[in-house]
């Protein structure tokens, strides 16, 4: 009888954990997260002069009150490249400044591996 209820207790808290996760992060569904991230493209001397053409890839947090960590793959001529690029993306902050949509006169997009919504500082 008290194997079944240290089972049974065992089961209540595992749970429980997972109900009221300990990472701090905010109310929302983690999975939400990524819903609120956009790209965008902007006219940019600099990447217009890398590449006759190219322009500035932006990311936006839509989110109106919470930050969003994220994670991107960044693809080159539809090749993933090596290495990720992470952040924090504050609500109704400018946008976040990923890089040039052509290289070489490539193009280059970054797209969403992973977002969560977190409530720590912003970088």
């Amino acid at each position: 009888m008290k194997a079944s209820l240290r089972f049974r207790d065992s089961i209540a808290a595992l749970l429980m954990c997972a109900a009221f996760p300990a990472t701090g992060s905010a109310p929302e569904d983690p999975a939400a997260a990524a819903t609120f991230l956009s790209f965008e493209t902007r006219i940019d001397g600099r990447c217009h002069n890398l590449s006759e053409g190219g322009k500035l890839a932006v990311m936006h947090n839509n989110h109106p009150t919470n930050a969003i960590e994220y994670r991107l793959i960044r693809y080159h001529v539809d090749v993933p490249q090596w290495g990720r690029t992470t952040g924090i993306a504050p609500p109704g902050e400018p946008p976040v400044k990923l890089g040039c949509t052509l290289v070489g006169g490539r193009e280059q997009r970054w797209a969403i591996e992973r977002a969560r919504f977190t409530k720590e500082a912003t970088q």
